[in-house]
């Protein structure tokens, strides 16, 4: 079996207020280029082909799941396509559910998404990357009261198929990990002027927009909402956004539709029309290609992709 994920963008929490019972709340999006997993059963012990963090994450995915169904088949795993760690595109999460999903299938046991992410562990903080795999798309969760609890999607928007991210990230810095980030996402309290604005331009800006198609009104109010989400950040990654990617994002700002940060970063994202990809790759290319890497992300409206 081939297994296919997505990776995604996260645009940012919508509440660290602490004001209401129900924290957290997001918004992001799936991209076509993810995690491709081929895997099948096996009478042996498990193998896994990858990286030394891909093969504890497989391993762990494995023992959780053998323990919870008492699976009698092992696996043979090898991870062909991958999304690198830690750079803000939702590694982890794909990773884990691709695996689990196609161990599961393979094993004749069917299961919601929901609830193999909450036996994985998944969505601690964010569900984005889970409805992201279920079904891709533009998503919008709506937080939670407790924390086992996966956030409920509130919106799932199509992505306009014309619609492209020039994406740009340095090599050799990574954003926080899930251990970095914990303390911060516990403990951070931030002014309710910023889940108030952020939600705002959500409700009357981004949703709007997307229903209608209109990519610049979109691209404003993401912006609008990524400085928002930086400024509430920024005391624990120097700036608004990562120290490495602020200036492209700033000149990012300037030749998009609407640009930022996905999640702890340093990924950078700048959205563009299809037809509008090479003269923007013209305008931002003084950036340093031995230091930064640049893609173009396509949306996927369909998630996670199983061929026999």
């Amino acid at each position: 079996m081939r297994v296919k994920t997505p990776s995604r963008l996260h645009f940012g929490i919508l509440d660290l207020s602490r004001e209401f019972k129900r924290e957290y709340g997001a918004l992001g999006l799936t991209l076509d280029d993810g995690y491709e997993i081929v895997l099948k059963s096996s009478q042996n012990e498990l193998k896994v082909e990858g990286d030394q963090r891909e093969k504890r994450i497989v391993t762990e995915v494995y023992e959780t799941l053998k323990e919870k169904f008492d699976l009698t088949t092992s696996f043979e795993v090898k991870i062909k396509d991958r999304i690198p760690s830690h750079i803000g595109l939702g590694s982890t999460t794909q990773l884990t559910l691709g695996t689990g999903f196609g161990m599961l299938k393979e094993s004749r046991i069917d299961i919601e998404v929901k609830e193999l992410a909450s036996i994985l562990d998944r969505g601690r903080y964010s569900a984005i990357g889970t409805y992201g795999f279920e079904n891709g798309g533009f998503i919008l969760e709506g937080g939670k009261e407790k924390k086992d609890e996966i956030s409920p999607i509130l919106y799932r928007g199509k992505v306009p198929k014309d619609w492209r991210f020039v994406i740009l990230c340095p090599e050799e810095k990574k954003g926080y990990d899930e251990k970095e980030e914990k303390p911060i996402m516990e403990d951070l309290e931030v002014e309710v002027k910023y889940p108030e604005k952020i939600c705002h331009n959500v409700l009357m800006g981004i949703l709007p927009a997307l229903e209608r198609r209109d990519i610049k009104a979109f691209g404003e109010h993401l912006t609008e909402i990524q400085k928002l989400v930086g400024e509430s950040f920024s005391s624990f990654q120097e700036g608004i956004y990562h120290p490495a990617i602020a200036h492209i994002v700033n000149s990012l700002i300037d030749h998009t539709h609407g640009a930022g940060q996905s999640s702890w970063g340093p990924t950078a994202y700048g959205l563009v029309r299809a037809d509008e990809v090479e003269e923007v790759e013209e305008k931002i290319s003084s950036y340093d290609k031995e230091k930064y890497r640049m893609w173009i992300g396509e949306p996927s409206n369909t998630g996670v992709r199983l061929e026999s």
